[in-house]
């Protein structure tokens, strides 16, 4: 049988439970406080109770430490955005270790670097952002032994990898004890958590253990945090993604009633005009359509006409215009109002411009398809009118082939001309407009477009139009004007009255043989009469060289005076001549006074002769002189000559 111990005597129970409290509460207690509780008692029990007082004040610590992690984890895992999150598990980690500074670097598995994306306690604001390149410092050395790592003095650490940047970063922040700890999840580190002084200091075995279950905990959360912000994103990007899904999809089907309502349009017989007018609706903008010379042909009232100016496109349209050429797509223009332009062609030919102005909000691609779709339509527009007028152009081009030639039966011409609602018994004028190859079929085309009741072929060195008039002159100048605003250059027009259909051949002969003439005679440009060069023609034919020889030898001192100084000799005998042999009249043609008439024309008889006044010599100087003023007139329109 075992003893039974003797209880306690009132006092000896009254000394264990006071010491049991102050074990409890956590004190630290010293032999003294052991004894002063229970009285003089052996080495050993003093001991035993410090270490029982010691191991519980552990435990209790331990327990607020895991009270603490857990609330902490328990709050954290409501936070989703994951750079929040960042903040407050530096500010968790901060208040849990009661370190002067924490902070956390995100790991970059891809590039091997670190970021400081979190800290509390930092004045630095060098340290927000921090790189730490692959291999430097305590954060590498964390990362690359998924291990905590850790110094008491950092300066005085030498077995490091430094970078300036940290170590610059470290010294502005005063930084002496550092402890380093991974966070990782799944294998996978996703960064280093620090906590540090700015004194040296060791870091006890618990602290290490507090942190690295804090950043263990931290870890788990931050990569919940990552999967849900990833899940969400994808979220977004996948409603995002069918949100456009179904706008384009309505852009897709917009486009197509436009297209749809376009081709309808042309089907139906409508022009530019309503292509233009519904292309602006569906866009919002102002719309202009141009042709293959990128002249206007419609647009609508907000735009169009702006965009040219004196019948020219402006030069960044026309630049814009050879870039859509070239790729078959809208190309930007960005100035005067307007945005893109889209180049109708069919193969390479450029057959007519789109034009679109600016809107309310830039374009979509939808739209820009939309447009492109609708530089298709305006070529089809394009080719089926220029069909039609082509058509139309080769039977009016045939018959006025055959009225120029002369080459088929009369009556059966005027039967062809009448089914056009052509009457060819009626006035006409003949005009002929000499031109290189390389420009008569332009010239063709613009003469048979100029005006409906022309009749436009190809003949001799250029082109030949019957024009409705009795008037040869007004008719060479409607020729010329028909060419357009915006050719530019000489060009020779000479008219011929004819005498009836028959009288066609006979009056374009003797327009060309005209035209052949003034050439030599230096008269390359303006709109002539046959009929006023014919004395002319009469006596020198087309040899221009021949008659300007003819001047030499009639007029040949009097040129070379006016030449050497500067004088109007020739043009006094032109006007004396013109006005018959009146001085007075020359003096008023000239708006000289007549003695001035009196003394040029001395100063001719002292070059060409006593006897150049008499009938015959007057006759073939004054013929000289008008030749010599044609000749001097160059290039310039001249538009009427004096009769001899």
């Amino acid at each position: 049988m075992h003893d039974t111990p003797a209880p306690l005597d009132p006092r000896a129970q009254r000394a264990v439970v006071d010491l049991l409290a102050r074990v409890e509460s956590g004190d630290q207690l010293s032999a003294e406080d052991v004894r002063s509780l229970l009285g003089p008692v052996e080495e050993g029990v003093v001991v035993r109770a410090q270490r029982a007082a010691a191991g519980f004040g552990r435990l209790r610590r331990r327990d607020g430490e895991l009270s603490a992690l857990i609330a902490s984890t328990r709050d954290l895992v409501e936070v989703r955005d994951v750079q929040a999150l960042l903040r407050k598990l530096v500010d968790r980690a901060h208040d849990l270790v009661s370190t002067d500074v924490t902070y956390l670097s995100v790991y970059d598995e891809s590039t091997d670097e670190l970021f400081v994306r979190a800290s509390r306690g930092t004045v630095s604001p060098r340290f927000q952002g921090l790189r730490v390149p692959a291999g430097m410092g305590i954060a590498s050395r964390v990362v690359r032994t998924r291990s905590p790592q850790w110094t008491a003095d950092y300066g005085a650490e030498h077995d490091l990898d430094r970078d300036p940047e940290i170590d610059a970063a470290v010294g502005e922040e005063r930084l002496r004890s550092l402890l380093g700890v991974p966070m990782a999840a799944n294998g996978e580190v996703l960064g280093v958590l620090f906590a540090a002084d700015r004194s040296t200091r060791s870091f006890a075995s618990d602290e290490i253990a507090l942190l690295s279950a804090f950043a263990d905990h931290a870890a788990v959360i931050l990569h919940t945090a990552r999967l849900f912000s990833a899940v969400t994103d994808a979220a977004d990007r996948a409603e995002d993604a069918q949100s456009r899904a179904e706008r384009h999809l309505e852009a897709m089907n917009a486009s197509a009633r436009v297209h749809e309502r376009l081709t309808a349009l042309v089907l139906s017989g409508h022009g530019p005009r309503e292509v233009a007018a519904t292309l602006a609706e569906s866009l919002g903008r102002p719309v202009a359509i141009a042709d293959r010379e990128l002249r206007p042909v419609a647009a609508t009232a907000e735009g169009g006409g702006r965009w040219w100016t004196r019948g020219r496109l402006s030069a960044p349209a026309v630049r814009a215009a050879e870039r859509s050429r070239a790729s078959g797509h809208c190309a930007p223009v960005g100035a005067e109002g307007l945005d893109v332009v889209a180049a109708a062609i069919a193969g390479s030919e450029l057959l007519g411009l789109l034009l679109v102005g600016v809107g309310p909000a830039p374009l979509t691609d939808v739209e820009r398809r939309t447009i492109e779709r609708s530089g298709q339509i305006v070529a089809l527009l394009t080719m089926q009118r220029e069909a039609l007028t082509d058509a139309e152009e080769r039977v009016r081009g045939e018959l006025a082939l055959d009225l120029v030639s002369g080459s088929a039966d009369m009556d059966a011409l005027e039967r062809r001309a009448a089914a056009r609602g052509i009457v060819l018994d009626q006035p006409w004028s003949g005009v002929v407009v000499p031109v290189p190859d390389r420009a008569r079929h332009p010239l063709l085309r613009a003469l048979s477009a100029a005006s409906r009741r022309w009749l436009v072929a190809a003949q001799g060195e250029g082109v030949a139009v019957l024009v409705p008039g009795g008037d040869p002159g007004e008719a060479a100048r409607q020729v010329r004007r028909g060419r357009g605003a915006r050719e530019e250059g000489p060009m020779l027009a000479v008219a011929s009255r004819v005498s009836g259909p028959a009288g066609i051949g006979a009056a374009l002969a003797e327009a060309w043989e005209c035209a052949g003439l003034l050439p030599a005679l230096g008269v390359s440009d303006g709109a002539h009469e046959a009929d006023e060069y014919a004395p002319y023609l009469a006596m020198f034919g087309t040899d221009g060289a021949r008659a300007l020889a003819f001047v030499d030898r009639m007029i040949g001192p009097v040129v070379d005076w006016d030449r050497e100084h500067r004088t109007e000799l020739a043009a006094t005998i032109a006007a004396y001549a013109d006005g018959g042999g009146s001085v007075s009249r020359a003096a008023r043609a000239l708006y000289v006074h007549p003695n001035t008439v009196k003394q040029r024309l001395e100063r001719v008889t002292a070059l060409l002769g006593p006897d150049w006044r008499s009938p015959d010599p007057m006759f073939r100087v004054g013929v000289a002189a008008r030749l010599h003023r044609l000749r001097t007139a160059g290039n310039r329109h001249v538009n009427a000559a004096p009769v001899v």
